[in-house]
């Protein structure tokens, strides 16, 4: 078995299949080449570790270089893995122990002190993961979600029709996130990336003055994907919004501020305490999470990997 990284990997067809065994979403080496060019987490580095058998790909562990926060206000750079797939024809062999080895140790490389990746706990992989020294992220792990069901008729709900501001929204995410650390340094151009990965839908989602709501539909209900505001009564009239244009239901399964949480309670929406998503983290050198980002650590649902 050979290792190489996705840039050395030739050809790259077999990653598409790959992709779709794994997660049921195939990807094509052309949009995966547009994809590593417009992520910085992904631009620079090896993009992943790839395990290769008489010329096929028969494992992948991706990995990102992610720019987080200190608790001293510092830009960090830190581990990221994503996509760990081994081909179902060859499970059980250590493939994918060897390629996370070979990941932590391109990480340790580059002098990281963290290793992150999001995961469910229901999953083999969770056990697997535990094995190799990861943790769960206690401080984003105990966020709450919020949902309401709606009694609507279908036709009742409808697109927003006002334009995103991406620039001004960059502008209100930085002010949103000057007092948190953590998965907090976004590119300028994240609503355009995230976007097009359709990872929420502009014809569906707000922006306000003081705040905005990046929103997904699926099977009629809204889901909210970013929710910032920079004052209380700004996100009153962005719950309100998206419940006025929302079909059948809202959900929020991230909110990380008590007193959002509250907001949301007293429009009628009931609470979730936990979820099945998590994030863990590896610490690669001494240094502990805690000290590093203090008790305001923070991601959004955009920026789980």
């Amino acid at each position: 078995m050979k290792i190489v990284t996705y840039k050395e990997l030739e050809p790259k067809d077999d990653f598409m299949m790959l992709m779709d065994l794994a997660f049921w979403w195939p990807i094509s080496p052309k949009t995966m080449e547009e994809r590593i060019n417009t992520d910085v987490r992904l631009k620079s580095g090896p993009v992943g570790f790839c395990a290769v058998e008489e010329g096929r790909l028969v494992g992948f562990v991706g990995v990102m270089d992610i720019p987080t926060k200190t608790v001293e206000g510092k830009v960090e750079i830190i581990g990221g893995i994503w996509a760990v797939a081994t081909n179902p024809g060859f499970a059980r062999q250590g493939i994918c122990k060897t390629l996370m080895e070979a990941a932590h140790h391109y990480f340790r490389s580059q002098n990281y002190r963290f290793s992150f990746l999001c995961t469910g706990r229901t999953i083999i992989a969770y056990a697997f993961y535990r094995k190799l020294g990861y943790k769960e992220v206690d401080a984003v792990n105990q966020f709450k979600g919020a949902y309401k069901v709606l009694d609507k008729t279908e036709s009742e709900g409808k697109n927003v029709s006002s334009a995103l501001n991406s620039k001004k929204i960059y502008q209100l995410y930085e002010k949103f996130v000057e007092d948190k650390t953590g998965f907090v340094v976004r590119q300028k151009d994240f609503v355009t990336m995230f976007a097009k990965r359709k990872r929420f839908d502009e014809r569906k989602s707000i922006q306000k003055e003081k705040g905005y709501a990046l929103l997904t539909e699926s099977q009629n209900v809204t889901k909210v994907q970013d929710l910032v505001a920079l004052d209380d009564s700004t996100y009153g009239e962005l719950i309100e919004e998206i419940e006025r244009f929302a079909k059948s239901g809202v959900i929020n399964r991230s909110v990380a501020n008590e007193g959002v949480l509250n907001i949301y309670k007293s429009k009628g929406y009931r609470v979730q305490n936990g979820d099945d998503g998590v994030l863990m983290v590896k610490n690669l050198t001494g240094a502990e999470i805690d000290a590093v980002y203090g008790e305001s650590f923070y991601i959004g649902i955009l920026d789980w990997f």
